[in-house]
């Protein structure tokens, strides 16, 4: 994959000439510590049609290999394909054996989920996310201004230089594991600031980092309403998820990440049902295989939404305190 974004896609774009302003102002700046502040918080108004998202998006495009150019330790670029049929089950003798941990449910976007949890095990190894991401297309919508999970995660960090397209679309029982991310924006409600540069505080070289794991769901599954519950039509979609959620274990175990922040996989405009996903994920934790101690702490990063409104009531309701 080359390592060079060509920023000639931008030139459809008017405000090119601000952009390239920002970047090279941004890139003297690498070098230097940058006047502590935040840019002013942007109210929802000015996300509202997605627009501006795209422009957050192709700075980011422009950003992100100028910000990697100054990291030369680590390589924001590559990412390694995981299968779950390459992947054997855990082997107890490698286990760091950590004591019992309760699985937290927070409402916050997964990389602040991540950055916080960072701060709580500053002495441990680099969390890792989950990227709920989409099989068919690097980033899902980013670069059109769509807001679900994997967008945030692209918009706010290095990720998508390792979304290579080589590897779309991918098999069910696949996933990328990227471990060099760095991240470099605040969130959205902070306006989505850079906290490199002209406008931000830290030298790249105390950019925080974490690793993800992208996995993706089964679209649009077949449901069914029994009582009050949405559930699964086919148990043959309740197992392919948890087979999804073994592969996601599986390579954190063996990466070594005791840090987890996960999320709720297909919630949302995939259509699983919120349940089911919770279940799924707290029968996969308590198999005896990633039992014994393999976690320092896990939490699951689910957001409030239009969409999924209800989702971290039932997450709270089947995981939290769990212990693992």
């Amino acid at each position: 994959m080359s390592h060079q974004w060509c920023p000639m896609i931008l030139l459809g774009c008017g405000w090119i000439v601000e952009l390239i302003f920002r970047v090279f102002s941004a890139d003297k700046s690498l070098n230097s510590t940058a006047r502590p502040g935040r840019r002013r918080a942007k109210s929802k108004k000015y996300y509202q049609d997605g627009k501006d998202l795209v422009r957050i998006a192709e700075e980011t495009m422009v950003m992100a290999p100028a910000i990697a150019a100054k990291l030369p330790n680590i390589n924001p670029y590559h990412a390694e394909a995981c299968y779950l049929d390459q992947l054997p089950c855990l082997d107890r003798r490698q286990c760091p054996r950590e004591k019992p941990t309760a699985i937290h449910v927070v409402n916050m976007d997964s990389l602040n989920a991540a950055l916080q949890l960072a701060a709580q095990y500053k002495w441990e190894s680099r969390v890792m996310v989950l990227n709920m991401a989409n099989f068919e297309r690097p980033g899902g919508g980013w670069l059109k201004g769509a807001k679900a999970q994997e967008e945030t995660l692209c918009y706010r960090s290095s990720l998508a230089l390792s979304l290579d397209a080589r590897f779309y679309p991918w098999p069910q029982l696949m996933g990328l594991y990227t471990r060099d991310v760095v991240v470099m924006r605040h969130d959205m409600a902070s306006g989505h600031g850079l906290m490199v540069g002209s406008s931000g505080s830290i030298e790249p070289q105390r950019l925080p980092l974490v690793s993800v794991m992208s996995v993706a769901a089964q679209r649009n599954p077949r449901v069914c309403q029994v009582k009050n519950q949405v559930l699964y039509q086919q148990d043959a979609m309740r197992q392919l998820t948890e087979a999804k959620m073994r592969l996601c274990l599986r390579t954190a175990a063996r990466k070594g990440h005791g840090l987890l922040v996960l999320g709720a996989l297909g919630c949302g405009v995939f259509g699983h049902p919120a349940t089911e996903v919770a279940q799924c994920w707290r029968r996969v934790l308590q198999e005896a295989e990633f039992a014994g101690g393999w976690w320092k702490a896990i939490w699951f990063a689910v957001l409030d939404g239009r969409s999924s409104a209800k989702v971290p009531g039932v997450f709270s309701r089947e995981l939290a305190g769990l212990e693992v």
